[in-house]
């Protein structure tokens, strides 16, 4: 038995064959999946004080970047012609929901997008109507062209904010990591996070 090279539409053929491109689309998915993660927090909660201290570093560390994130789209999103919120496939994932609900953030009434083809449903005329804190990463990390180009104007401010985002994005794994460990391993959990810190 040999190895086949896929065909060269493969992607394509893969998505047009998946039950749902996008998790929890439908109201009664979102909404199960954030009840599910709020009881499995709060049966574990004694477990989760790691998680929960992870959560909170990390919605400090958000927090600190968003005045500059503001900034870049106050200067760039207004007059942009291809704007990445109408254009863009994304959507909540697990570690964003993990981190709503330790960090104590309402997630938002549903998921970004409901299907294939379809446009975030919180963009609106002037930007996003999410809070900053109940967007996915995803919208966080994303700079676009025009605000890589301001970045390299002010060589500090980005190297804070690209500093600021890969550490975002290692606490999340770590986060995930915390969560894994205190739902499936729960007397392990404190040692775990003084090893992987």
């Amino acid at each position: 038995m040999g190895f086949e090279t896929p065909p060269s539409n493969w992607y394509h053929i893969a998505m047009d064959n998946s039950p749902t491109d996008i998790p929890w689309n439908r109201p009664s998915l979102w909404c199960e999946a954030n009840t599910t993660l709020a009881r499995t927090i709060h049966c574990h909660h004694t477990d989760m004080a790691a998680a929960i201290q992870t959560a909170g570093k990390i919605r400090m560390r958000l927090e600190s970047i968003f005045p500059c994130m503001d900034a870049l789209c106050r200067h760039t999103c207004p007059t942009c012609t291809d704007n990445c919120c109408q254009r863009a496939w994304v959507w909540a994932d697990f570690k964003d929901l993990l981190f709503y609900h330790l960090a104590g953030i309402t997630p938002p009434e549903a998921q970004l997008l409901g299907g294939r083809g379809e446009h975030c449903r919180y963009a609106g005329p002037f930007g996003c109507r999410l809070d900053r804190f109940q967007r996915p990463f995803v919208c966080s990390w994303y700079l676009c062209p025009a605000q890589t180009l301001i970045l390299q104007n002010t060589p500090a401010d980005r190297d804070d904010l690209v500093t600021s985002l890969q550490w975002v994005q290692a606490a999340r794994r770590r986060l995930e990591a915390q969560f894994i460990q205190a739902v499936f391993n729960p007397g392990e959990a404190a040692s775990y996070d003084a090893v992987k810190g």
